[in-house]
């Protein structure tokens, strides 16, 4: 499923419709959050796509580039606004946009159907030491196992909370504790045999000051709802 769903089915609507939660982008210890673009693939058994996050202070903007991994401009992209609780779907073919409603995100529960496991496991990936978290629900026949990287990556679990949404590689993540500064530079998806369902993997990282107007509703750009 397409990260970018909710997306499509607001426009064809209408046209043819525990992380910190400062506002600020230093973290405890002085170190500022990390600013800059990734770069990342979603696997699928049949099907590849490829998308951006691009992350300054607490705000996120997230491409769409569909199957076209060399494409310099994205066919759809959304605005996250982490501090005011917004998300915004943009299309620059048509020059519009869309306010999206947000659920708000309710804090799960324990569940002794999942199984939670930090390991010492470790790999480098685009230079990154990244540890092996694993997380397991026997009831839903799926281990996903996640290699993470600190870079004070303080942006991914509000996001993840704001988007809310509800693909396994986002809310078993969300059930693993203290995860401050944490990104997955690979996550897999699995059935309990071992069985490969989905991969995403962080293709490309750079660190960068970001222009502020990439987080902005272009002023020529016209809302759906008008």
């Amino acid at each position: 499923m397409k990260l970018f769903y909710v997306f499509c089915f607001c426009f064809s609507f209408y046209v043819l419709k525990a992380q910190p939660s400062a506002t600020t982008d230093v973290t405890k210890n002085g170190n500022k959050s990390f600013e800059g673009v990734i770069f990342f693939s979603m696997e699928m058994l049949s099907d590849t796509m490829y998308y951006t996050y691009s992350i300054k202070d607490r705000n996120v903007r997230l491409d769409e580039y569909n199957r076209c991994k060399s494409c310099k401009f994205p066919d759809n992209y959304m605005l996250f606004d982490l501090d005011n609780k917004k998300i915004t779907a943009l299309n620059p073919q048509r020059k519009m946009y869309l306010h999206l409603t947000v659920n708000e995100f309710k804090e799960y529960n324990n569940n002794d159907d999942f199984i939670i496991l930090k390991t010492n496991n470790s790999k480098k990936i685009l230079g990154y030491k990244c540890y092996q978290w694993r997380v397991r629900n026997k009831k839903q026949n799926t281990e996903i196992s996640y290699w993470v990287a600190n870079d004070h990556f303080n942006f991914f679990i509000d996001y993840l909370k704001l988007w809310n949404r509800s693909e396994r590689h986002a809310t078993y993540f969300l059930r693993i504790p203290e995860t401050q500064g944490f990104f997955p530079m690979l996550s897999e998806e699995r059935t309990t045999l071992r069985e490969q369902k989905m991969t995403l993997r962080v293709l490309s990282i750079q660190k960068k000051a970001l222009d502020p107007s990439l987080f902005q509703i272009p002023k020529d750009y016209k809302s759906y709802e008008e």
